[in-house]
C-alpha cells in the first residue's frame, strides 16, 4: 500500500512541474502556423490560382467558419535563388498544437461535401501533383517575446 502511495505522489509531481518546464522565461507561446511551399511546374500558374480559388480557399474558409483554423495566407516568391526554388507558399494559421493535430479527421466531412464523394477529393490531390510540387513544408509556433 506504500508503495502505491509513493509512486502516486510521484506521478502527481511529475504531472505538476512538466507545464512549468515546459514555459520560456524568454517568451510566450502563441498559435501554430504550418507553411507549405510550392514550386509551379512550367505554365501553371493560372491552373494552380484557378484550383486555389474554386477548391482551396472554400475549403480553406470552411475550416474558419468550423474553427479548425485560425487564418490562412498565400506568398508569393518575389526573390528565388534558383530554377527550383519555391514560387507560391501558403500558410495556415492553428489556434494551437491540438487543432493541427486533429484537423485531418475533423475536415474530411467538409471535403466529402465541396468534392461531392471521397474519390472526387482524392482525384482533385492527384491533379495537383501536375501543377505543382511541394518544395517543403515546415510548421512553427508563432511566440511573444518577452
Amino acid at each position: 500500500m506504500r508503495k502505491v502511495l509513493w509512486a502516486s505522489l510521484f506521478m502527481v509531481m511529475l504531472l505538476t512541474a512538466l507545464p512549468i518546464h515546459a514555459q520560456s522565461p524568454n517568451y510566450d507561446v502563441g498559435p501554430v502556423w504550418r507553411v507549405t511551399y510550392y514550386h509551379l511546374k512550367p505554365g501553371m500558374g493560372d491552373a494552380f490560382w484557378k484550383d486555389f480559388r474554386e477548391n482551396l480557399k472554400p475549403l480553406y474558409e470552411a475550416y474558419k467558419k468550423e474553427g479548425f483554423i485560425t487564418d490562412y495566407k498565400a506568398y508569393t516568391n518575389l526573390t528565388a535563388e534558383g530554377p527550383n526554388d519555391w514560387d507560391i507558399a501558403i500558410a495556415i494559421l492553428y489556434p494551437n498544437y491540438a487543432a493541427f493535430d486533429q484537423i485531418d479527421a475533423k475536415a474530411m466531412t467538409i471535403v466529402i461535401k465541396h468534392y461531392g464523394s471521397r474519390d472526387a477529393a482524392y482525384d482533385s490531390v492527384r491533379k495537383r501533383s501536375d501543377i505543382r510540387e511541394v518544395v517543403s513544408s515546415k510548421v512553427a509556433r508563432e511566440v511573444t517575446p518577452k
